[in-house]
């Protein structure tokens, strides 16, 4: 299983994604969660990479939300309003007992993890390969985050790549 090969921090990474998943309310762990699981448990080259670049754990939350807003109201639903008329009842965070399965995305990621661990003949999956898998997913909902940021993904990989050789020298 592929679980078997990650690091310490990538197992990290992905209980943090599990976990920014259901505090967010969302029905499955997408790729955007797997990003917030990595600057959430702020170890390894991946969070050391987006945090070079002055990406935070904060800022990714504000940007995700800010996307939600936008696709709401595109179809006329106002999210401020929607939390502003349910008060104290809208409650967004999944019951911690509700298992949250991994989206499709967020599984394609992972597999490109593995992928990108492989060519760069490494035997074990680091935070950085499941930021590469990440980012070989132009349609996916964490690299719309980010080019929204304003950050260039392939800066970031440059970055990946300049922390793994620090890393391995």
């Amino acid at each position: 299983m592929i679980f078997n090969r990650f690091t310490r921090e990538t197992r990290a990474c992905v209980e943090a994604a599990v976990e920014e998943a259901r505090t967010l309310g969302h029905d499955s762990v997408g790729d955007e969660d797997l990003l917030l699981g990595i600057l959430r448990t702020d170890e390894g080259i991946g969070a050391a990479a987006l945090s070079s670049l002055g990406v935070t754990l904060e800022g990714v939350r504000e940007k995700s939300e800010e996307m939600l807003s936008d696709a709401l109201s595109s179809i006329g639903i106002s999210l401020e309003q929607v939390r502003r008329e349910a008060g104290d009842a809208f409650e967004m965070r999944v019951p911690d007992n509700r298992r949250i399965p991994f989206s499709p995305q967020a599984k394609k990621a992972l597999e490109r993890a593995l992928m990108e661990a492989v060519r760069l003949r490494n035997n074990r999956i680091g935070t950085e390969h499941v930021l590469l898998g990440i980012l070989r997913n132009d349609d996916g909902t964490a690299v719309r985050i980010l080019a929204g940021m304003g950050v260039s993904l392939e800066v970031l990989e440059e970055r990946l790549c300049e922390f793994r050789g620090r890393a391995a020298g």
